[in-house]
């Protein structure tokens, strides 16, 4: 009777391991299109006999059954790690194109209404008043052509400066979540510990804080480091951001930085990240938070230097050509462009009479009236036609060609890591990703093997009822 009611005690168990290993299953099968999801398996474990005999009896060596030992998420550590690096890696580069493209979006290249465009126009302009020198229409076109260059100048000063404070601010929306990131890993960390203690598996729990540091790992190039108590430190540029259940926050330096002022030509003040509570400098190598340091600290300052170097150099060579010619008046020329305003936020055309246009390479005779009796050339207007290709209109070409280069070589680049790291992720989900036709085996074979732990227990029951019977 003994063996018969140990062998119900099998057949119970082998029933209640088959249901839970369904369980996981099913539970697999739910949250197949789960973001963040990682598949379990139940893994079962044999249930042996006593090996220490007793003095009149031993065992028979059969066992009791089955258990289910643990549910285990099948992870695999190292790509889920190297999926997070790399993607960090793919969020820098990206942040970074969105700020070149974002520049050339200021400069409006190519296109009729490009300021290289302009550029070409105002010059050609020079040329026309060169070859009509009293033509007053063709002096106004070029006084206009001229507006229109400063006018682009500034637009493209301006719009640089507005994409720096947005990238500011985009940078302070950045650490606000890492901060709030860090905080939740925190709290996640408390919870796992106390479930693990206990004996609970948190799995849930552990995809939520996986699921976090991945977006660290995107914002700021997180790194994760598993502890034996169940809990994840993460680190930012080998500093702690969260250390078992308490984290540390970060701020911008400069919270109240002036902006890139593109009208006085005023260059920002640098911007850093710090630790909040030893102020120490944050260290940061990739992450999209990486590159709009960047941006702020070095690729938009640097193209709205290069701008203002152009607009300098037009103010420059235009003005001392023009003086050195002769007006309608037969003055010598004053400055077109207004000479203490020499920044690309700044400049501005002098000149609004045509009349005092420098087109001549000479001095003009006058009768006592100071009328104009000997025909004026153009020498001096074809002087600053040639001026196109040379300057400031090579500076902003170089410009533009250095803008167009960087944008296609970071562009090639974030290509590249697009690709590995869909082959990382591919990888990662390969092995912590739910597969729907493994899923669908392993329901057949647990249930199968349900459905004969039940005949089992039937056969039992049938060999019970006829002892039992038997014996009255």
């Amino acid at each position: 009777m003994g063996t018969e009611m140990g062998s119900l005690s099998t057949a119970l168990s082998a029933l209640q391991s088959e249901r839970k290993a369904l369980e996981v299953t099913g539970q697999n099968i739910a949250n197949a299109n789960t973001v963040g999801y990682t598949r379990q398996r139940a893994n079962l474990q044999a249930v042996g006999g006593s090996v220490v005999p007793a003095m009149y009896s031993k065992s028979d060596g059969v066992g009791n059954g089955v258990t289910v030992s643990d549910v285990q998420r099948l992870q695999d550590s190292f790509l889920e790690q190297r999926a997070n690096s790399e993607t960090g890696r793919l969020s820098s580069l990206n942040a970074s194109q969105q700020t070149l493209a974002d520049i050339e979006n200021s400069f409006g290249e190519p296109g009729s209404g490009g300021i290289q465009t302009m550029l070409a126009n105002y010059f050609a302009a020079w040329d026309d008043v060169a070859n009509n020198t009293p033509d007053t229409g063709a002096r106004a076109a070029l006084i206009g052509l001229g507006q229109s260059v400063a006018g682009a100048l500034n637009q493209a000063a301006t719009s640089m400066s507005s994409q720096w404070t947005s990238s500011k601010e985009t940078l302070g929306s950045t650490i606000q979540q890492v901060n709030s990131t860090a905080a939740n890993i925190a709290s996640l960390n408390q919870a796992i510990v106390a479930a693990t203690a206990a004996g609970n598996q948190p799995n849930d729990l552990l995809d939520q804080r996986d699921n976090l540091i991945r977006t660290l790992a995107s914002s700021v190039g997180a790194v994760a480091k598993a502890n034996v108590n169940g809990s994840t430190d993460v680190l930012i540029g080998g500093s702690s951001l969260v250390s078992g259940s308490t984290s540390r926050t970060v701020a911008v330096s400069s919270s109240s930085a002036t902006a890139l002022d593109q009208v006085n030509g005023t260059p920002p003040t640098r911007v850093a990240l710090i630790w909040g509570d030893t102020g120490g400098s944050v260290a940061i190598g990739s992450g999209t938070g990486a590159a709009l340091l960047t941006a702020l600290n070095t690729t938009i300052p640097s193209y709205s230097s290069q701008l203002d170097s152009v607009a300098a150099s037009l103010v420059s060579t235009v003005n001392a050509q023009q003086a050195a010619g002769y007006d309608l008046h037969g003055v010598a020329g004053a400055a077109f462009f207004d000479p203490t305003k020499l920044t690309a936020g700044k400049i501005t055309v002098a000149i609004t009479d045509g009349s005092t246009i420098a087109a001549s390479g000479v001095a003009p005779t006058l009768d006592s009236s100071g009328n104009t009796v000997a025909s004026l050339d153009g020498s001096n207007a074809q002087k600053i036609a040639k001026l196109s290709g040379t300057g400031a209109d090579l500076a902003y070409r170089q410009l533009i060609v250095a803008l167009g280069s960087q944008s296609q070589a970071v562009q090639q680049k974030a290509d590249t890591q697009q690709s590995v790291v869909t082959q990382v992720t591919a990888a990662r989900d390969s092995a912590a990703g739910v597969d729907l036709d493994e899923e669908q085996t392993h329901l057949i074979t647990f249930q199968q093997a349900y459905n004969a732990a039940a005949q089992y227990m039937s056969v039992l029951n049938s060999v019970l009822d006829t002892l039992i019977n038997r014996m009255r």
